[in-house]
């Protein structure tokens, strides 16, 4: 993953768990552009109003992963009356306030079975904290 395509330390600070024992990466592909617009609308949050810039989700209860059968969401977004409504016209409003914006954060549930309509795969890895001695790492394949 190219990480120079996002600026991921904006969001760092919204993903935590109560310990933060392993830390990473994620990506997700869709069916199209624009699942995860549609996962937002899908749940309540008018999407010509806003523009999604950040999504996470995550399992909060402390029985554990799938007792509640959804999982909280929660969309990072910016109001489209102010930044535009296009990807292009955003940009270069954000580039106009030198790159300084306000986004609004949108809490939802989503039903595990409903997750398949959104998103077409998803890949991640986390860390140990003991990478952050390791400068260099060679990786060899499994035979």
């Amino acid at each position: 993953m190219n990480t120079n395509n996002y600026n991921l330390e904006l969001i760092e600070d919204l993903v935590r768990t109560q310990y933060g024992d392993y830390g990473g990466y994620i990506q997700i592909d869709g069916h199209s552009g624009a699942d995860l617009f549609k996962l937002c609308n899908d749940h309540g949050i008018d999407m010509d109003k806003y523009f999604l810039i950040g999504l996470s989700a995550g399992e909060h209860t402390t029985t554990g992963i799938g007792k509640r059968e959804k999982l909280s969401f929660m969309a990072l977004v910016i109001e489209t009356a102010e930044y535009g409504s296009s990807f292009d016209e955003i940009q270069k409003n954000i580039e106009l306030n030198n790159g300084v914006a306000k986004a609004k954060k949108v809490h939802f549930n989503v039903n595990y079975s409903d997750l398949g309509k959104y998103i077409k795969r998803f890949d991640f890895m986390v860390a140990t904290k003991l990478t952050k001695h390791i400068s260099e790492i060679e990786i060899l394949e499994d035979e």
